[in-house]
């Protein structure tokens, strides 16, 4: 979703600039297909923003060349060629691992208490502010079951530490506007966990004010 892709075009692949013209880049996947336009960063380099993708597989990527022209009647107004192909790879990042280890935990009885050890490991708050981003991203781009719900389906009245209290914790500021806009959301901000702490006291504790902030609206 915002991992930068560079095109080197050889001397072959080159075409004088002409008006109107156009890069796209093609990614044809076995469940998903993905147009992203080419912007021009050099005489024989085009840059474009990775998609995000359903699955971990090698994808056939097509760089097209579209120029307007004066066809026939009936015909498309503009000409689309293939300039080159190439395969890339989507991988999994352990960012993704994490969000749907987390997902997975919604209601489940202990779901997330392994994820309170974290609270014995002094991370550096830059560590924190690149979890928050990657870990916010790939949330955005997870598929979620259906009838999915921060609370589970079984727990919605009993003490737990739910993905709410995980993200104060730790000051994810960009992860809990994402689970805040999720099914359960205003549950989870009144549930206590076992401790007898919501979200918000959790992050007041923690002097993470922009994020009590966030949960105290």
């Amino acid at each position: 979703g915002k991992v930068v892709i560079t095109v080197q075009l050889c001397d072959e692949e080159q075409t004088e600039d002409e008006e109107g013209e156009e890069y796209f880049l093609l990614f044809s996947g076995s469940s998903q297909s993905h147009l992203t336009s080419a912007l021009w960063s050099g005489h024989d380099t085009l840059r474009t923003l990775c998609p995000a993708h359903d699955c971990c597989e090698a994808v056939q990527v097509t760089l097209c060349r579209a120029r307007p022209g004066h066809p026939p009647a009936g015909e498309p107004p503009v000409s689309v060629v293939a300039v080159a192909e190439q395969l890339f790879n989507f991988v999994q990042d352990l960012a993704f691992d994490m969000a749907q280890f987390l997902v997975s935990t919604a209601g489940r009885p202990d779901g997330l208490e392994g994820a309170m050890l974290l609270d014995e490991c002094q991370i550096p708050l830059e560590e924190c502010e690149r979890l928050d981003e990657s870990l916010s991203l790939a949330l955005r781009h997870l598929d979620l079951p259906d009838g999915w719900n921060l609370l589970g389906t079984h727990l919605r009245n009993k003490p737990q530490e739910t993905l709410v209290h995980f993200a104060a914790r730790r000051g994810l500021k960009r992860v809990a506007v994402w689970l805040l806009l999720q099914p359960g959301a205003p549950e989870a901000l009144r549930l206590t966990n076992r401790q007898g702490a919501t979200p918000a006291s959790i992050a007041q504790q923690r002097s993470h004010r922009d994020l009590h902030q966030l949960l105290t609206k």
